[in-house]
C-alpha cells in the first residue's frame, strides 16, 4: 500500500511543470523568492539539479573575504543576482554590488567618498528593536527604469524628513550605484518613544518591493509593535519614484483614521492586474474593539490599479487572535488544477486558495474555518514565518505538522512538501524531513524558527538553518530506493505506532549535502543561478555581530565546511 501511495503522489509531475509562466524561467535570481509570484523556483537545468553533483557542493568565495575586516552587522536581506552581479543590503546601512564570479566589491551605496565628505550617512534607523529595523533588511529587486537596468530596495534614510530613519525606496543604476531616483517618505518615523500612540513608528522591514507593470509596491508594518501601526501597501511610479496616485490600501478603517493593525510584514506578490498580500494582527489588547473593516490576519487579493480588495481570506477571528501575524509571503502557483494562492500563517497552518479566494485545503487538515474560541486550537506568536517554494504542483514550506495541536514546536525543524492538487488529505502530504544543523530555536520571547526560506530547482530543495548549515534535499523521485525512507506523518508519533495512532506513513527524502557556513541563515534564502548558490548570513556568536555572503557550487571535493583559504 505504501508503494502504491508513493507512486500516486509522484504521478503527474512532468505534466504539471508546463503550467509555469515563462516569467519564472530566468537564469538569474532577480527578486526575493526569484520572481513576482514569489515561487522561489529556478527552472533552468544546472549542476544544482543533479543529485550526484550536489554531493560535491563546496564554497568558492566569501564576502568580506577571509583576512579582510568584517562588516559591523549581519545580513538579514537575501542576495539577488543579475547579469553577473550580486546585490544585497546589510544591517550596517550599506548596499553592496559584488562580482558574482569572485565576490569582489564593485560599488557600495552610500559610497565611502560621500560618507567621508559628510554628504551622506548609512541607511539606518534610530529605532532599532528587532532585525527588521536594522539597516537594510529588505531584499532588492531588478527592473528597467527609463531604459536603465536598476536595482530597487527599501531602507530607512536618516537624511529624510525627521532624520530618525523614515523609510523610502531607492532605485540605483546596477553598473555604477548612481541614484536614479529616491521616493518620498513611505514609512513614517516621527519619534522613538516606546508605545507612544502620538508618534508614527512605521517600518518597511522585510517587505521586499514588487515591480508589476509601471509601479513598484511595498508593504508597511511597524517597529516591534511599539505601538502597532496601521498596515498599508504603497505604490510608487516605476519611472520617477513618486507616490502613485489612485492606489490606496489600508488594513483597518479608512487610511489615516487612527485605527491600528494589519501590518504588511511580507513582500507582496503579483500577477497580471492583481496584488496578493498577507497581513498581521489587529487585536492588540483584550479590551480593544474590532476595527471596521478588519483586513488583519488575512490573505488578500488587491486590484493593482486601485488597491481595492477583490477578496479576503481570514481564518482566525478577531476574538481568538493572540498575535498570530501572517508573516510569510503569498505564493501564486500555476498548476494543473488551476491558479492556487498559498501561504503559511504564523500559527503553523498552511492555506491553499483557488483563484476566486475560496479555500482549497488547509494543513494541518481543518474542515471548518474560521477558527473559533474553545475549539481546541491556539493562534499566537508561534513563529512559522518563512515562505514556501514551488516545483510544478508541489509546494515546500515550514509547517506546524500533524503534531501541531499537541505541540507548537512540532514542525520547527522540518520541511513539508505538499501535492497541491490532491483532494485526499492522506495524499496531500508528499514528504516530510527533519533538517539537520538546527538549534533549539529560542529567542527572548519564546520559540523562534530554525529554518530560513527554502528555494528549489527541478526537485532539489535548498534551505539554510539558524546554526549556519546550508542543506540540499532531493525529492524522492530523484534518488534510488534505500536512500529515502518512510516516516510517520505526525512527527510526534514513532513509526511503529503510526497507523495505530490514526496517522499514516510518508516518504522522508535523502539529505544530499550539509555544508556548514559561518552565521545564521534563519532570515535569508539561497539564490540559485547558473549552477551556483549565493547565500547571506548573520553571525552573532562570540560577542561579535557580523555577516557574510557566500558563493557555492559543485566541485571536486566533498568538504562539509566553508574553510576558505586566505586571499592570495
Amino acid at each position: 500500500m505504501n508503494a502504491l501511495r508513493l507512486r500516486h503522489t509522484l504521478a503527474g509531475l512532468a505534466v504539471a511543470t508546463v503550467f509555469f509562466f515563462c516569467g519564472c524561467s530566468s537564469a538569474g535570481w532577480p527578486a526575493f523568492r526569484h520572481d513576482g509570484r514569489r515561487t522561489a523556483a529556478q527552472l533552468k537545468k544546472s549542476p544544482l539539479s543533479n543529485p550526484k553533483k550536489v554531493k560535491n557542493l563546496e564554497c568558492m568565495w566569501r564576502f568580506p573575504e577571509k583576512g579582510a575586516p568584517d562588516l559591523p552587522e549581519g545580513f538579514r536581506a537575501s542576495p539577488v543576482v543579475y547579469k553577473g552581479r550580486v546585490f544585497i543590503g546589510n544591517g550596517n546601512g550599506y548596499f553592496y554590488a559584488l562580482k558574482a564570479r569572485t565576490g569582489r566589491r564593485l560599488w557600495q551605496y552610500p559610497s565611502e567618498a560621500c560618507r567621508r565628505q559628510g554628504k551622506c550617512r548609512p541607511l539606518t534607523s534610530k529605532l532599532n528593536c528587532n532585525v527588521s529595523s536594522l539597516g537594510i533588511a529588505s531584499s532588492a529587486t531588478i527592473a528597467k527604469v527609463r531604459g536603465i537596468d536598476a536595482v530597487i530596495f527599501a531602507a530607512p534614510d536618516p537624511c529624510l524628513g525627521t532624520g530618525l530613519g523614515e523609510g523610502r525606496l531607492f532605485a540605483l543604476d546596477i553598473r555604477t550605484g548612481k541614484e536614479i531616483w529616491k521616493s518620498p517618505v513611505i514609512a513614517r518615523l516621527t519619534g522613538c518613544t516606546e508605545n507612544c500612540p502620538l508618534e508614527f513608528h512605521e517600518n518597511l522591514g522585510h517587505s521586499s518591493p514588487l515591480v508589476l507593470g509601471d509601479k513598484v509596491y511595498v508593504g508597511v508594518s511597524d517597529h516591534c509593535d511599539n505601538p502597532v501601526q496601521q498596515g498599508r501597501v504603497v505604490a510608487v511610479d516605476l519611472a520617477t519614484g513618486c507616490i502613485a496616485s489612485g492606489f490606496s490600501y489600508c488594513s483597518t478603517g479608512a487610511c489615516g483614521d487612527g485605527t491600528r493593525g494589519g501590518g504588511v510584514w511580507s513582500p507582496p506578490a503579483g500577477l497580471n492586474e492583481s496584488i496578493y498580500i498577507t497581513t498581521g494582527n489587529t487585536r492588540i489588547r483584550c479590551e480593544d474593539a474590532e476595527p471596521k473593516p478588519n483586513r488583519g490576519l488575512s490573505l488578500l487579493r488587491l486590484d493593482a490599479a486601485s488597491g481595492t480588495v477583490a477578496w479576503q481570506f481570514q481564518p482566525i477571528l478577531f476574538e481568538v487572535d493572540n498575535d498570530s501575524d501572517w508573516s510569510a509571503a503569498p505564493t501564486v502557483m500555476s498548476t494543473r488544477c488551476g491558479q492556487v494562492i498559498i501561504s503559511t500563517q504564523k500559527d503553523g497552518w498552511t492555506h491553499a486558495l483557488n483563484a476566486d479566494g475560496t479555500r482549497r485545503w488547509s494543513f494541518p487538515p481543518r474542515r471548518v474555518l474560521p477558527f473559533k474560541c474553545c475549539d481546541g486550537t491556539s493562534h499566537g506568536d508561534s513563529r512559522y514565518m518563512r515562505s514556501g517554494a514551488v516545483w510544478g504542483d508541489v509546494y515546500v514550506t515550514m509547517n506546524g505538522s500533524l503534531g501541531r495541536l499537541a505541540s507548537e514546536r512540532a514542525g520547527y525543524q522540518s520541511l513539508h512538501a505538499f501535492n497541491v492538487c490532491e483532494s485526499d488529505p492522506k495524499k496531500l502530504l508528499r514528504w516530510m524531513v527533519d533538517v539537520p544543523g538546527t538549534s533549539l530555536c529560542r529567542h527572548e520571547d519564546g520559540p523562534e524558527q530554525c529554518l530560513g526560506n527554502p528555494t528549489i530547482t527541478r526537485g532539489i530543495v535548498y534551505v539554510g538553518t539558524d546554526k549556519g548549515h546550508l542543506v540540499a534535499i532531493a525529492d524522492p523521485t530523484f534518488t534510488p530506493k534505500g536512500r529515502w525512507r518512510w516516516r510517520c506523518a505526525n512527527p510526534l508519533v514513532p513509526n511503529e505506532n503510526c497507523t495505530r495512532m490514526g496517522s499514516y506513513l510518508v516518504p522522508e527524502p535523502e539529505i544530499l549535502k550539509d555544508v556548514e557556513l559561518t552565521g545564521s541563515m534563519a532570515y535569508t534564502e539561497p539564490a540559485l543561478v547558473n549552477g551556483k548558490i549565493y547565500v547571506s548570513t548573520a553571525d552573532e556568536s562570540n560577542g561579535k555581530n557580523r555577516g557574510y555572503v557566500y558563493m557555492l557550487q559543485p566541485g571536486k571535493r566533498k568538504r562539509n565546511r566553508c574553510d576558505l583559504p586566505p586571499p592570495s
